[in-house]
């Protein structure tokens, strides 16, 4: 479920961890790890694996975002 809070500009939203989420600056899906409210910034862990990082530009999945990963983790399968 995704919360929503207040920001300076409107509602920004915060992932719970664990959930899909697009990195709007890379164009990367990744796995919600934690949320910096100082920083206002989200880790990301790629759905293959690998290094985390850390944005501040980012979305709920779309409907397509979602399908790629669900295919993408059927074929880790």
């Amino acid at each position: 479920m995704w919360a929503v809070a207040p920001g300076p500009v409107g509602p920004w939203w915060v992932p719970e961890p664990g959930e899909l989420v697009e990195d709007t600056r890379r164009g990367q899906l990744g796995e919600a790890v934690a949320w910096d409210a100082d920083a206002r910034t989200l880790t990301l862990v790629p759905l293959n694996g690998g290094e985390q990082w850390e944005t501040d530009a980012f979305r709920p999945p779309s409907g397509p975002d979602r399908l790629r990963a669900h295919t993408f983790e059927a074929g880790q399968r």
